[in-house]
């Protein structure tokens, strides 16, 4: 199906195509299910970006580390629930800002004390507060009051939090996180029923192949594998953001007087670099040649010279 719709260029073949398959599959408004905004499988990948580095453990180590892992969630979002003094939770008071921005600009009119017609722009939007209806359909969908529910209720007079569904209030958040994860405890100090312990459990029946297991997922068709990049550290330096042919540092190279070698740092002795993208002789120091084409002589070949001895 991807390889069809992707040499099809046509716009009128796509319709067609939405149009075959139904919109409840792909339009969040025509859905017979209930769907907060997001129809993604993040919640699913970030727990297993989570137990990524303990699924090599056995069972039971693993089931210990997710325990652990939900008892740490619910003691710091539960804090942080606790001090959290706005009515909405912390996503919702902002798109609640954004809606509230967006319905400066609008007017309204009057239907009936709950029925309102919301002029935006070039369109028209249908209120309904008794019902808690907009012809945008977005104040059904996600159970908060849109920019055009939010002009009806400013000029009904009434609480604007009391449109917006339970789940999204800080006290349900509260509520959900006053549970407490418990430790289950050494293995001896349990209770076991005696019918549990004369049960003899048998590891399950299947084929283990070759090589080492698999430890990570297999990518979806169509998905690009992230790989991370080793920060780039500078030889000379130490510094990150470089490397040593482009340190901006002042290397040994170059430095005329002598006593200036007391003053390089210790990683720029040794052997000489080009830096900065300028060549420089290996002899002499000096940049605009090589030492092929090098004017000063060097100094072990006159002391090879001093010491060479004729055979005769």
């Amino acid at each position: 199906m991807i390889p069809q719709l992707q040499s099809m260029n046509d716009e009128k073949v796509y319709h067609s195509l939405c149009m075959k398959i139904g919109a409840k599959r792909w339009a969040r408004a025509f859905s017979p299910l209930r769907r907060y905004r997001f129809m993604t499988s993040n919640v699913a990948e970030s727990l297993n970006s989570a137990l990524r580095n303990a699924r090599k453990f056995p069972v039971s180590t693993v089931l210990e580390f997710i325990r652990g892992l939900i008892q740490k969630w619910f003691h710091e979002r539960g804090e942080k629930a606790a001090e959290r003094t706005e009515v909405l939770t912390e996503h919702v008071t902002k798109i609640m800002m954004s809606n509230k921005a967006y319905a400066d600009f609008m007017a309204v009119k009057a239907i009936s004390s709950y029925e309102f017609q919301v002029l935006d722009g070039t369109r028209e939007r249908f209120v309904n507060l008794q019902d808690r209806t907009c012809s945008c359909r977005k104040f059904q969908l996600d159970l908060l009051p849109c920019a055009h529910a939010i002009v009806a209720i400013r000029w009904a007079g009434q609480e604007l939090y009391s449109y917006c569904a339970e789940y999204f209030k800080s006290e349900n958040l509260r509520q959900l996180y006053s549970a407490h994860i418990y430790p289950v405890g050494h293995p001896d100090d349990w209770q076991v029923p005696t019918e549990i312990k004369s049960q003899n459990v048998l590891p399950p029946l299947g084929f283990v192949s070759a090589g080492h297991p698999q430890k990570t997922r297999f990518p979806s068709a169509g998905e690009k594998r992230r790989t991370r990049r080793k920060q780039q550290v500078c030889y000379i330096c130490k510094k990150a953001g470089h490397n040593r042919l482009k340190c901006p540092n002042e290397n040994v190279i170059g430095l005329s007087n002598p006593s200036d070698m007391e003053e390089v740092p210790e990683v720029s002795r040794g052997r000489r670099r080009r830096t900065n993208g300028v060549r420089r002789c290996s002899s002499c120091g000096q940049s605009g040649h090589t030492r092929l084409t090098c004017q000063i002589p060097r100094m072990d070949s006159l002391e090879d010279d001093n010491n060479f001895s004729h055979p005769w």
